[in-house]
């Protein structure tokens, strides 16, 4: 039974590897971006370690930067997470037993969400699977946080270097985004709507909340289409 046990978190550790390849680097451009700025390493490296929210920790970045209220931050970061309210009440239909797992929820986010629900119906032990995969993720964005942090010092000191670092980045993930979007006609729509509202918020003058107004808007749009497209029962 053990040995099973120990076979399924391996198999999670495993599952969380696609997982892993699209943290890290994110992970590293936060921990360069943030350091660069004048925030103290111990700070980053918690946010990180105790936070673990991706998209939020960029955006209480940008509020702490320019100077935004508590209120304001806490107001924010609270909206853009709000999805995550949802997330246990859908696992836990797909979970045989939920007790010895309430460690594991700090653990779960939007990509070790959409993985355990697309596999969790087809693992027999389904604990140590879902630790294996939610640990993993979490050690791998703490991991890239670090070393985007002292990385990043290093890289201070070759200017070419830092920017050709900050370049890859950027082409990273508008190479990811690209081929999401050429393997998926799906995602048009929500990819030209979400264009198209970022270039209105720059137009308006709303440069810095652009991406996070128009990612919001393109994930409307598809969940829109998607509700049109459910055949009627």
């Amino acid at each position: 039974m053990a040995t099973e046990q120990k076979i399924a978190f391996l198999q999670g550790c495993q599952s969380a590897i696609p997982i892993s390849l699209g943290y890290i680097p994110v992970a590293i451009a936060f921990g360069m971006t943030t350091t660069s700025a004048g925030l103290p390493e111990w700070v980053v490296i918690a946010m990180s370690l105790l936070i673990y929210a991706g998209a939020s920790q960029f955006l209480l970045f940008a509020s702490i930067m320019s100077g935004a209220s508590v209120v304001a931050v806490v107001g924010l970061c609270a909206l853009l997470d709000s999805r995550h309210l949802l997330y246990a009440p859908l696992m836990k239909r797909h979970l045989k037993s939920g007790q010895g797992m309430v460690w594991i929820a700090p653990l779960i986010t939007d990509e070790v969400f959409a993985t355990a629900m697309t596999k969790l119906d087809t693992i027999t032990h389904q604990k140590p699977w879902l630790a294996g995969l939610a640990i993993i993720s979490w050690v791998s964005w703490w991991g890239g946080t670090l070393l985007g942090v002292y990385g990043g010092k290093l890289l201070a000191n070759y200017p070419l270097m830092s920017a050709m670092m900050n370049f890859a980045f950027l082409a990273l993930f508008v190479s990811l985004s690209t081929h999401l979007i050429i393997k998926e006609s799906k995602f048009y729509p929500a990819f030209v709507g979400a264009v198209v509202v970022a270039l209105l918020c720059i137009w308006l003058g709303l440069d810095e909340p652009a991406l996070l107004i128009a990612s919001f808007f393109g994930i409307i749009i598809h969940l829109l289409i998607n509700q049109f497209k459910k055949p009627n029962v």
